[in-house]
């Protein structure tokens, strides 16, 4: 199964690249999980206006994959706002304090907080900075990540693209459970980005919430070199092994 930063992060270009484009930028999307992506089978995308406008536009892209039999099944959907943008650089104001952009020689504690079971695939073709415990509670932890390999073979990723691909690691990097007792998958993934990350490095500082019957919220703010840039939301299935 395809963890779901790369899903999520291929309907953002869809978006990205089907909205109005010059003029404005995304400020809100949202992906739905539908079901299970599979690693080894391909993935056909659309996009199609669902509010046109000159000022605001929702739109939205679906993911499809063939099942056994090859008909194309939908295996996610995501909507985004598109918002005309305007001069608001007297008024910036970053809720949440900023956080120090690891360099060169700072520490990780990746091999040690994240799970051998995690680093196949997506998390491990990505660079990190683990710069606290992972699944432990005690409060929010802190990772930062560096996504460098391209979506589309010789496309750039876009600063929009590498947000929402490291946004949904927010409930692996925010987990309060243990992994090897507990499962928390994600549903769902809500990001909102009042700016763009500035840098090569995003942070994630994220905490998840588990209520008494099964459903969790993972919670994350997005860091960059100049502070806080968006925040994510995620509804949690939490179940024991």
């Amino acid at each position: 199964m395809l963890h779901g930063g790369p899903v999520a992060a291929l309907l953002a270009r869809e978006l990205e690249l089907g909205t109005p484009g010059a003029g404005g930028r995304i400020g809100r999307l949202t992906v739905e999980i539908l079901g299970p992506v599979q690693m080894e089978r391909p993935l056909t995308l659309s996009v199609a206006p669902v509010r046109p406008g000159r000022r605001i536009a929702l739109s939205q892209a679906t993911a499809f994959q063939p099942d056994d039999s090859g008909v194309l099944r939908e295996v996610a959907r995501a909507q985004a706002w598109w918002i005309r943008t305007t001069d608001t650089a007297a008024a910036v104001h970053r809720a949440g304090s900023r956080l120090e952009v690891p360099g060169p020689q700072t520490p990780s504690l990746f091999e040690s907080a994240v799970p051998d079971s995690w680093r196949d695939g997506f998390i491990g073709a990505m660079n990190w900075r683990v710069q606290t415990p992972i699944g432990l509670g005690g409060g929010a932890a802190i990772a930062w990540t560096h996504v460098h390999i391209s979506l589309v073979d010789d496309e750039p990723v876009t600063d929009f693209q590498r947000a929402v691909a490291a946004a949904d690691t927010a409930n692996g990097i925010g987990a309060q459970l243990d992994p090897r007792d507990w499962t928390f998958i994600n549903t769902e993934l809500t990001v909102h980005l009042f700016d763009l990350p500035h840098g090569d490095w995003i942070g994630i500082e994220a905490e998840s919430s588990i209520g008494p019957d099964g459903i969790g919220m993972g919670s994350a703010v997005l860091h960059s070199a100049d502070g806080p840039f968006g925040r994510v939301a995620q509804c949690l299935i939490v179940e024991p092994r």
